[in-house]
């Protein structure tokens, strides 16, 4: 890598950058269940050659008297066989990568810092990684989109589509937060494995998507734990929205918006279909165009007014931590779905399942599928996960197959 190669954080980064130290870390895991034994070797050659594709993930976080910034590392790639807790704190000083891959058994893991790249941006490096390495290690050939160029990786998105726009108002009193011990500084985490066609198949009988109807069963699940003074409170989700499919862009950087789904519930009402119905409502409401680039613009302009100002980093990470502080606990969980991962079929044989997991400071649900598989990866930092228990049952009474992964709880 040529160390004179610097590139400029997206804006969301830069949020990201001043919260790494906290003692959770914003850092994603994915993982690829193959056939076979991982090989080392091969795994490392394939990790050299998706380095050489995508050269702007292989860089360090560097921090100068105004901004940080990424320069591409002077270190060689390498891959480590899995000794460290799922995703654990990446970057503890400025030498080192914002991603590793590792290995254990079958699996092929990649864990990245959001730092450097959302799920869908990440995600293309792990894919042409897995692709790399059923090429070398079993001589099997695919097809690489090479539509886009170093210049559309590197772009940000954020800052070329930015409009100035008026605040979106949003309600973050009395929000229901789960109210048990948590783990102190470790982080418990699910791989539940379900039949996709099958969720489908009941999602479309409820004539809704499986997003709307695993948000109805979260909502469900976490209903079963209200006290009788908690029905004035709010469940609130963050649902983060891939920007890419709105506008034109190939940036593998973060670029994602962000929408909230709300449910309060009237004494004792525990009906399933009156939260479809709701949730339904919202998903059709808000996340559509206009209404993602107002919030998207919002949170733009709240980052420039950080960032362009010439005042030093330290009082720019001070502001940034204080915001966070105040806006911290406003949501009760939060769902991502990455969508369906499809490989080439030469590639395809060699996979079992994808899975995907993320680090939080409460509840965070990611849902990710590959063939006929859906893994709905769960984080929690509670010591007692109830409202897990609830979802997974209630799934179970409507006939879906579930296999837990303990290997990764």
């Amino acid at each position: 890598m040529n160390d004179n190669n610097w590139y400029k954080l997206d804006n969301v980064a830069f949020l990201f950058a001043t919260l790494r130290n906290r003692k959770r870390p914003n850092v994603f895991r994915f993982s690829c269940e193959l056939t076979d034994v991982v090989d080392k070797d091969w795994l490392k050659i394939a990790l050299k050659e998706t380095v050489q594709t995508y050269p702007n993930f292989h860089v360090n976080l560097k921090s100068g008297l105004f901004w940080y910034y990424y320069q591409s590392s002077s270190k060689d790639v390498y891959v480590v066989k899995e000794d460290k807790p799922i995703c654990h704190k990446l970057v503890y000083d400025e030498n080192d990568l914002l991603y590793e891959v590792s290995y254990h058994g079958n699996r092929i893991n990649l864990e990245m810092s959001h730092i450097l790249s959302d799920g869908r941006g990440a995600l293309k490096f792990f894919k042409l990684l897995v692709n790399n390495y059923i090429k070398y290690r079993y001589n099997e050939e695919f097809r690489l989109d090479v539509s886009s160029s170093e210049l559309d990786h590197i772009e940000d998105s954020y800052d070329k589509y930015y409009q100035p726009t008026d605040t979106p108002k949003n309600s973050y009193k009395n929000i229901y937060r789960y109210k048990v011990p948590k783990l102190g500084d470790k982080t418990r985490f699910y791989e539940v494995h379900c039949d996709l066609n099958k969720i489908i198949e009941i999602a479309h009988r409820y004539n809704t998507t499986l997003t709307t109807y695993l948000l109805a069963v979260f909502i469900y699940s976490t209903l079963k734990e209200y006290k009788v003074s908690d029905y004035n409170k709010l469940i609130k989700i963050e649902l983060p929205v891939d920007l890419r499919s709105f506008y034109e862009s190939e940036s593998l950087k973060n670029f994602f918006g962000i929408v909230y789904i709300d449910f309060r519930p009237s004494k004792g009402n525990l009906n399933f279909e009156d939260i479809i119905k709701v949730v339904s409502e919202q998903m059709a409401s808000r996340i559509n165009s206009g209404n993602l680039e107002s919030r998207t613009n919002m949170y733009v302009k709240f980052q420039k007014l950080i960032t362009a100002r010439i005042v030093p980093l330290f009082i720019k990470k001070l502001v940034v931590s204080n915001i966070t502080r105040i806006l911290s606990g406003k949501r009760t969980t939060c769902f991502s779905n990455v969508g369906t991962v499809i490989f080439d079929e030469n590639v395809e044989k060699y996979i079992k399942c994808i899975s995907l997991l993320s680090s939080t400071d409460d509840f965070q649900f990611t849902l990710i599928s590959n063939k006929n598989d859906l893994c709905i990866g769960i984080s929690s930092i509670y010591k007692y996960n109830n409202i897990v228990r609830n979802f997974v049952k209630l799934l179970r009474d409507e006939g879906v197959e579930i296999y837990i992964n303990t290997e990764v709880v």
